[in-house]
């Protein structure tokens, strides 16, 4: 029974960790804002996306590995625990006289948002905690 509830929460549990190392970046970026020479660095979510379905960005698609045309398939490749090559640095709007690319209101605004993904990331994981509840239940 674990294998096939690994398997259902494999996806989010991914997304949330990619989401959790955004977040820890970005507030690296917010933290290091007066620290010269610094550059400010992101997460690239769709190239890591991409990678992790085997597509090259401009090749053909790569399907995933399904025993049967109704599976779904996981998410517990390579390309979700490896973020160290999807990380991006910035090029500021305008430049500082130090070198530093942290621009504090664009970080804040980026921390924002990347608060309110994983925020929704949790709430499909409670909907899907939800649901196998209620069919545990009998509901």
């Amino acid at each position: 029974m674990a294998k096939p509830l690994d398997n259902y929460f494999a996806f989010n549990h991914a997304a949330m960790t990619v989401k959790s190392q955004r977040l820890e970046l970005i507030s690296g970026n917010i933290a290091n804002a007066s620290t010269p020479g610094f550059k400010a660095k992101d997460l690239d979510f769709s190239s890591l996306l991409h990678r992790s379905f085997g597509k090259s960005g401009n090749g053909p698609e790569i399907s995933l590995g399904v025993t049967d045309s109704k599976h779904m398939g996981h998410f517990d490749g390579p390309g979700w625990t490896d973020t160290k090559s999807a990380v991006t640095y910035h090029v500021p709007l305008a430049p500082s006289l130090d070198n530093n690319t942290v621009e504090i209101g664009i970080e804040q605004a980026r921390y924002g948002r990347a608060i309110a993904d994983y925020q929704a990331s949790l709430q499909f994981m409670e909907g899907k905690i939800a649901g196998l509840r209620k069919a545990f239940r009998g509901d």
